[in-house]
């Protein structure tokens, strides 16, 4: 009886993070620091894995030609080349492991 309220109990204080553990929190974007055609958008994912949050950054295209971005953030400044074709998504992962779920991304993509 004793391990089932202990259990219970360790159980309701991980609670508040257990929500956050496998969500993956996107959020979109009306960032500064993201220049894009009108056709594509840009958005950010961390979900957490393993030791903690990984940052991904989305980008989505709506255009009627491929697109072709550079992508880095405020916690990973070097910038990283994605390509995207006509009518799909790319995702970079710029860093796995972060203590942190929030970052900025910078994204430029021309097509």
């Amino acid at each position: 009886m004793r391990r089932v309220l202990l259990g219970l109990l360790l159980a309701f204080a991980m609670f508040p993070f257990a929500s956050s553990l496998g969500a993956s929190d996107a959020v979109q974007l009306q960032e500064s620091d993201v220049h894009v055609p009108e056709c594509a958008e840009v958005r950010t994912e961390a979900p957490y894995q393993a030791f903690g949050y990984t940052h991904i950054v989305v980008v989505r295209n709506g255009c009627e030609d491929t697109l072709r971005c550079q992508v880095a953030t405020n916690v990973d400044p070097e910038w990283q080349t994605l390509t995207v074709p006509e009518g799909e998504t790319g995702r970079v992962a710029t860093r796995r492991g972060s203590p942190s779920r929030e970052f900025e991304p910078r994204v430029r993509c021309e097509t």
